[in-house]
């Protein structure tokens, strides 16, 4: 499990470093939202139109992913009616409570543990373009909705604020691509894929920043609901993800392994990165971000014991 623990190291470098930037001071008062800005309008869409466009779109359509996007589709939808029926809180909130559970660290922690845990970048691929085709529009869609104005009543007009959206826009560039086959010229491709480089490190920059003034215990009103997420991140989607995988779709060994693991990542850094975009439920998504990440390693190592 020695790769698990690397991994977050990595992730622990990074956001170490933009820890150091914020409590220096050195890129000034606004730093973080400058960095966010970078990864929302530049990096992020940028990334997303590389991998998409160089991945086999067949690879989507795996019966694998009805147990990692079903268990993700599932647990979020019932985070989202738990926060926003139940418990009576915003509609954002509730989107980024489900977005928090069902919005794993793919890219980031789920990279180097498909290539160094389970031999195979390929059980990567599918979860990465879930989210970025399906979990991330809908869940835009949803916020873009909620936040037109009253008197605009035109149905279209949550429509046309997702397709401005420009991580939608990037995926969508990038699907494109790759159902037709078509490459840009180098001269273009490689300035695309120097830019999306900066979208991982940007949002762990961001997030490390966030942490300059150290981390107390959540403010009361939010301990609540940042347990719900927690244990539904960590523990609810990964059974459900083997209940499908498992019993249900007939999987077992390293692929059932990979199906738990990769529903067992924490929640991903972009989700932070988002909820600074649309100002919404802010520490609450840090807080998620940094308590599953921590939480996770137990979590894994519990999972490859049982799993083996």
């Amino acid at each position: 499990m020695l790769a698990v623990f690397e991994g977050f190291a990595v992730i622990a470098g990074v956001i170490l470093t933009g820890f150091v930037l914020g409590r220096t001071g050195v890129l000034g008062p606004h730093g973080q939202q400058v960095i966010a800005k970078l990864v929302f309008y530049a990096g992020t869409p940028a990334l997303l139109y590389v991998v998409v466009s160089e991945t086999d779109l067949g690879l989507i359509f795996n019966t694998a992913l009805f147990a990692t996007g079903g268990s993700a589709l599932i647990v979020g939808a019932l985070l989202f009616v738990l926060t926003r029926w139940i418990r009576r809180r915003s509609t954002g909130e509730a989107l980024f409570s489900a977005w928090a559970t069902s919005y794993v660290n793919i890219g980031n922690l789920g990279i180097p543990i498909a290539a160094y845990v389970l031999h195979d970048i390929g059980y990567v691929a599918p979860v990465l373009l879930f989210q970025l085709l399906v979990l991330a529009p809908i869940g835009m869609a949803v916020l873009d909705g909620s936040g037109r104005k009253r008197h605009d009543s035109h149905w279209y007009s949550a429509v046309l604020q997702v397709l401005k959206n420009p991580i939608v826009l990037g995926a969508a560039a990038g699907v494109a691509a790759s159902a037709t086959g078509f490459e840009l010229p180098r001269f273009i491709f490689e300035p695309i894929d120097m830019i999306g480089a900066t979208a991982v490190p940007g949002a762990l920059l961001a997030f490390g920043i966030s942490l300059k003034d150290g981390w107390a215990l959540p403010v009361k009103g939010t301990r609540s609901q940042l347990s719900y997420i927690t244990v539904a991140k960590l523990v609810v989607q990964p059974l459900v993800a083997w209940v499908i995988g498992g019993p249900l779709l007939g999987y077992d060994g390293l692929d059932l392994f990979a199906i738990v693991v990769t529903s067992a990542l924490p929640t991903a850094q972009n989700v932070y990165i988002y909820s600074m975009q649309y100002r919404q439920s802010e520490a609450l998504m840090r807080d998620a971000v940094f308590i599953t990440t921590v939480l996770a390693v137990p979590a894994l190592v519990v999972i490859a014991a049982l799993l083996g």
